[in-house]
């Protein structure tokens, strides 16, 4: 029998709360996660050690995989230990059982975050070696390279856009303006700017939680998956408008990348309790971002598919509701401000309004 080469404890933290105890067992280059303890764990928190396992970025986003080897977080022992799995969605964090530590030294809400971290994260490249303190960069979701600062008080999520090919690049516009659709519609929604970071266009917007109210998404609150399913489980906990707002924003944005990991819930960090739908947010692979000028015809918009559901104006249809048919018919003339001196060439943007018009009108129909 091949002996363990290291057992470690750990606790799972919700603030300077003790809400759950494990193990962390490498036997053999192998990790195991054991003696699982839950005390007092959200319901979306079916398993402690699946929790621990996903709680790092995804190792395919743009310059992560570089910082993670850098860092020591490229297993996870090294992760839990050097960025204590914080993240900027809620209040959960790992410590060693044996540790002192309290949530006021660690917390992302209240902390300065790590700017060698941040650029590495933006830009990739090496940029120094201070890498020791955790950085919420270590656990945001999705594949675009991106950082988060604070500026006026406020945290702010900066993402660019993708690179390698002539067609790329766009997609911090996208955000841009559908957040300028979002509200003519009067969704709620995270509103987005551009601006240059480091030589580099980039989308930013504020960060949506706090210390008190925190985000879950929907893949962690159900495994449902069926259009009429996700309607039914917002239904029953914040009510179906806003997840209604959505299937419709969607529609007139073309937005390719609605996930169940990027719409969801607010809930309250010290009940648990689920009190809102999530503002509408990650909006970057809409407004046919990759289209290049003579792709703007029928049938190339034609070919664009939503990923949960079938088709963007059916679902649309199906879920629209007396106020939402009023709010479209006074977007019927949309147009965009174009003010911003990053803005997009004006054929790109009119290109924009006439679909937005477009698909106000198939919805109507």
């Amino acid at each position: 029998m091949k002996s363990i080469e290291s057992v470690t404890a750990y606790s799972l933290m919700n603030k300077n709360e003790v809400v759950a105890t494990f193990t962390l067992e490498i036997r053999s280059g192998l990790v195991r996660i054991t003696n699982i303890c839950t005390l007092r764990v959200p319901f979306w928190i079916k398993d402690v050690g699946d929790f621990i396992a996903h709680r790092a970025a995804p190792r395919g986003r743009e310059h992560i995989k570089e910082l993670f080897v850098r860092s020591g977080c490229d297993n996870i022992k090294g992760f839990l230990d050097m960025t204590h799995a914080l993240a900027l969605t809620d209040t959960f964090w790992v410590k060693q059982a044996d540790s002192d530590l309290e949530w006021e030294k660690v917390s992302l809400f209240c902390n300065p975050f790590n700017e060698v971290v941040a650029h590495t994260a933006f830009d990739g490249g090496m940029y120094g070696d201070n890498l020791s303190t955790p950085s919420p960069e270590y656990s945001t979701d999705g594949t675009f390279a991106k950082c988060w600062i604070r500026e006026e008080n406020q945290i702010k999520l900066l993402k660019r856009g993708s690179s390698g090919a002539r067609n790329t690049g766009l997609e911090p516009y996208s955000e841009f303006y559908a957040s300028q659709v979002a509200d003519a519609f009067s969704a709620e929604h995270v509103i987005y700017d551009i601006r240059n970071h480091n030589d580099r266009l980039c989308s930013v917007c504020n960060c949506f939680t706090n210390e008190q109210y925190g985000f879950v998404p929907f893949s962690m609150v159900s495994s449902k998956s069926l259009p009429a399913d996700i309607i039914d489980e917002y239904s029953k906990r914040v009510g179906s408008k806003q997840l209604a707002d959505m299937f419709i924003f969607d529609a007139l944005i073309l937005n390719e990348d609605r996930h169940k990991g990027n719409f969801g819930f607010i809930f309250d960090t010290e009940t648990y309790e689920i009190v809102s739908a999530a503002p509408l947010f990650d909006h970057n692979v809409s407004l046919l971002c990759y289209a290049e000028k003579e792709d703007f015809n029928e049938k190339y918009i034609k070919s664009r598919m939503p990923k949960l559901y079938d088709s963007f104006v059916e679902i649309a249809k199906a879920v629209l509701y007396p106020d939402a048919r009023r709010r479209l018919i006074n977007m019927k003339n949309f147009e965009f401000e174009n003010n911003n001196k990053l803005a997009l060439p004006e054929w790109r943007v009119e290109a924009f309004e006439h679909l937005i018009r477009n698909q106000i009108k198939l919805i109507l129909e």
